[in-house]
């Protein structure tokens, strides 16, 4: 076979692989979802469904009902708990929130005060600069407080209409996994049947490779995201703020965004409370900053250990395509998609480049 005719058969292949990934994450990973987790949570207790059958000595009926009660017991006790707290601390927030839209331009008063009794005395060539920046920032106050407290009430509402389909989602996830749990063996032989048999032992390589690899990094991952959200929780009710609980989880929540961190939010947000003048909880926050940074740079090694990331420039892409394709969420899946790509080239399951 010629070099040419080698590189178009590569290129229609990519391509075709491409054209695929995009009909596959644009139209059809939503509604597959409650089914690809329900395979995935079976996968994970599937060895504890053949263990309860070998030492009970019962049908795989009842082992796999019995685990998977077991399971979605303990995950939506923990999950109902924790979005209990967050409910009850974002109507109490919300509530707040027109008083807070309210006093803003007073507070954005003092703020600019500040700033000025700052460049006051700055040297003289800044001060024309300064004073036309404060002047505009002074103009715009006011209508950028309305137009962040309109985002945030229509944000409000999106969220609640959509609980109905939040609702079915999880009611048709819990039934999916009850079903595919019962029948997993056959699920899986069922899907085997159905590829070339000259794919069947790339299918193969790859599912070892997606469970030696993506799920060690996805459990090191969460694990991070635990120990960040605990710290994090730990020190907002240590400074006794209002919203403890949901400040820890949508600080954490940007800390798993891929290239982003706890920084984002506590380093301006420290920064704000100094301009604002309450200093202490400012360097509260900046030292608090620097502890999850110490905790994560010493737990990140050991529980990555032996995982291959994706160069920075590479994450920072697949995160930059994912946010313009699929929006937040395609920000932690493309790259974790990547990952996976380049876990198969590197384990010869696929051959895309070089």
């Amino acid at each position: 076979m010629s070099q040419l005719s080698v590189f178009l058969q590569r290129t229609i292949t990519g391509v075709l692989w491409l054209v695929g990934a995009v009909i596959f994450f644009r139209w059809l990973l939503g509604p597959l979802m409650p089914f690809l987790l329900a395979l995935a949570l079976s996968a994970m207790a599937e060895p504890l469904v053949q263990r309860v059958r070998r030492h009970l000595k019962v049908r795989r009926s009842f082992a796999a009902a019995l685990v998977t009660t077991f399971f979605l017991l303990v995950l939506g006790g923990g999950a109902g708990l924790v979005l209990g707290r967050l409910v009850l601390e974002l109507r109490q927030w919300s509530a707040r929130l027109p008083e807070a839209i309210a006093g803003f331009p007073a507070v954005w008063n003092g703020l600019i005060d500040r700033v000025e009794d700052w460049y006051a005395s700055s040297p003289a060539f800044l001060r024309s600069a300064l004073d036309a920046l404060a002047e505009q920032l002074m103009e715009d106050g006011p209508s950028l407080a309305g137009d962040v407290g309109g985002w945030l009430m229509g944000a409000a509402s999106s969220l609640l209409a959509a609980l109905p389909d939040a609702g079915l989602f999880l009611m048709t996830t819990v039934l999916a996994v009850y079903f595919t749990s019962l029948s997993y063996p056959a699920i899986l032989a069922f899907l085997k049947r159905q590829l070339p048999t000259a794919w069947q032992a790339k299918c193969r390589d790859a599912a070892n490779c997606f469970r030696s690899t993506i799920l060690k990094w996805l459990r090191a991952e969460c694990l991070l995201l635990l120990a960040t959200f605990v710290l994090l929780l730990i020190g907002f009710l240590w400074m006794r703020l209002d919203y403890a609980l949901l400040a820890a989880a949508f600080t954490a929540l940007v800390d798993a965004l891929p290239v982003l961190g706890t920084g984002t939010v506590l380093v301006p947000w420290a920064l704000g409370c100094m301009l604002l003048g309450d200093t202490g909880r400012g360097l509260a926050l900046l030292t608090l900053y620097a502890v999850g940074l110490i905790v994560h740079t010493l737990l990140e090694p050991r529980l990555l250990a032996g995982q291959v990331d994706l160069p920075p420039i590479t994450a920072l892409l697949a995160m930059y395509l994912g946010f313009h394709f699929l929006g937040v969420g395609g920000m932690i899946l493309l790259p974790l998609c990547m990952l996976l790509l380049k876990q198969f080239q590197d384990a010869g399951v696929v051959k895309l480049w070089r």
